[in-house]
């Protein structure tokens, strides 16, 4: 692969994994009930809506759940692959480029989870002066932290349900993510 095609391939994986990430992020912020009126989730609509939109006319919102947006999530990984399989001229079957999707799209999901949970961390440490655009943080992973609570409670003051959920998304990384990556990817190569 030359470095021109090196390149392009580079900027597909940058634009179709920030595409993934913003959708991922709607749909985060549906589940966790992220006040609709702070100014980023109002750029993340607008930034999603051209896609959300229509499939959400298929996939209603039920509750707090914007399966939309997940499935927008696939469809931009699945769009990804596929063009991956015509800039390299080889013919990928249907059921590959569907396990990869499906890897990518969880593996950014549980990515985000992550990071939002050591941003979240490194915040309340600093304690920050009120920013709406920070709230937002404390908004998507308080919801995941309460239910590591539940069953570990602070020791001397100190919570630890940081350290276990970010200890249960690597795991899910390791045993959910990793062997549907690992099919996708004898799919692909053995074509």
């Amino acid at each position: 692969m030359g470095a021109g095609t090196q390149a392009l391939v580079f900027l597909l994986q940058v634009i179709f994994g920030l595409m993934t990430f913003i959708f991922i992020l709607r749909f985060l912020m549906r589940a966790m009930h992220v006040d609709w009126r702070l100014p980023v989730v109002h750029m993340v609509a607008r930034l999603t809506n051209w896609a959300c939109a229509p499939l959400g006319k298929l996939l209603p919102v039920k509750g707090r759940w914007d399966w939309s947006a997940l499935v927008a999530a696939f469809f931009s990984q699945l769009a990804y692959v596929l063009l991956i399989s015509l800039i390299s001229a080889r013919a990928y079957s249907a059921g590959a480029m569907g396990l990869f999707a499906l890897a990518e799209t969880l593996n950014v999901l549980l990515d985000t989870l992550f990071w939002l949970i050591i941003i979240q961390v490194i915040l309340s440490w600093i304690q920050p002066a009120y920013n709406p655009n920070l709230v937002i943080f404390q908004q998507l992973v308080e919801p995941i932290l309460a239910r590591f609570r539940q069953f570990i409670p602070p020791i001397a003051g100190l919570d630890l349900s940081p350290i276990v959920a970010i200890v249960v998304i690597k795991l899910a990384q390791i045993l959910l993510v990793g062997p549907i990556a690992a099919a996708a990817s004898t799919a692909l190569m053995g074509m």
